[in-house]
């Protein structure tokens, strides 16, 4: 695999992965950071180049120092030939088998093939699938290479509307001193690395929450590493109110100013999410969302 260094050639691969979305969403999202900035210190490799067929983002060597933490230790692939997948990623180049580590990617038949990976792997493997939701208009705001705005509110005219009949509420950005609350209540979450990595997020991309009465978040989500909006959440006494969708409204509006491009998940069995999504715009795609969670057996 070759590693791209060259600041033009990632814009250039950039652009190319525009023609493979939705199945190039989670590594086209990697690198539009890593050309805003690189905040989580990514790298990209390529099979070949210009003709490349296998796209992965990882994080810089350095990074990895912690053999447990496979929140920071992910992988994001797209492959125009899936089936040279098992060569790529068995490969010790690639990855780095001896360590706890998750691969991300958004193409059916994915499945199949990276356990042929780890197949003579001393690893234990885990698969999730989640439904993929994107807008049409993903690409639309993708060109500002400028710095995020920090501005605290919204007002689009949903909002404006919403808080004259509920002045105790505000949509805000959400910042480090909220990554507790945050980690103590994700499912995913609740330890020690994960609270880590979820600082780390707050630190680089912008998370957005609700501020309730006592000016402190009741609602809220947050932005990764590839632009994947996760850690949705709304505090139960305050559930079954609007509260995550007039959020949304304000964190989409807020995206959309400063042109990051954004998509999400959910669970398939998590039902309010999938209709809080669709009346954002948002619809389901295909190909799906997968997640591969590898953990070495002398780890266990």
């Amino acid at each position: 695999m070759i590693k791209l260094h060259n600041t033009k050639m990632l814009q250039t691969l950039h652009q190319s992965l525009t023609k493979r979305i939705p199945e190039s969403l989670k590594v086209f999202g990697s690198i539009f950071h890593i050309n805003h900035g690189n905040p989580f210190n990514l790298e990209v490799l390529v099979d070949s180049w210009p003709d490349y067929q296998t796209v992965i983002t990882r994080p810089q060597k350095q990074e990895m120092t912690d053999d447990k933490d496979y929140y920071t230790n992910t992988y994001h692939i797209f492959s125009k030939d899936i089936q040279k997948l098992p060569d790529i990623l068995g490969s010790d180049h690639v990855i780095n088998w001896k360590q706890s580590f998750m691969i991300q990617g958004c193409q059916n038949g994915l499945n199949e093939k990276i356990r042929e990976a780890a197949a003579f792997k001393p690893v234990q493997l885990d698969y999730s699938k989640g439904l993929l939701y994107m807008r049409d208009d993903v690409l639309k705001y993708t060109s500002n290479t400028g710095k995020l705005k920090r501005r605290q509110e919204a007002n689009s005219p949903e909002n404006m509307k919403f808080r004259s009949t509920n002045d105790n509420f505000r949509p805000s950005l959400l910042d480090v001193s909220h990554a507790k609350l945050v980690n103590d209540n994700w499912k995913f979450g609740q330890n020690e690395r994960s609270l880590r990595y979820i600082k780390r997020c707050l630190q680089s991309f912008p998370g957005f929450c609700l501020l309730g009465p006592e000016r402190s978040p009741v609602s809220w989500l947050i932005m990764e590493q590839t632009g994947e909006l996760r850690m949705g959440f709304t505090l139960p006494e305050y559930r079954d109110r609007g509260m995550i969708k007039q959020m949304m409204i304000a964190y989409i509006q807020y995206l959309q100013e400063n042109g990051v491009p954004f998509f999400c998940e959910t669970e398939e069995t998590n039902g309010p999410p999938h209709k809080v999504a669709k009346s954002l715009g948002f619809h389901v795609v295909d190909c799906g969302w997968h997640e591969w969670k590898c953990v070495p057996a002398e780890m266990l």
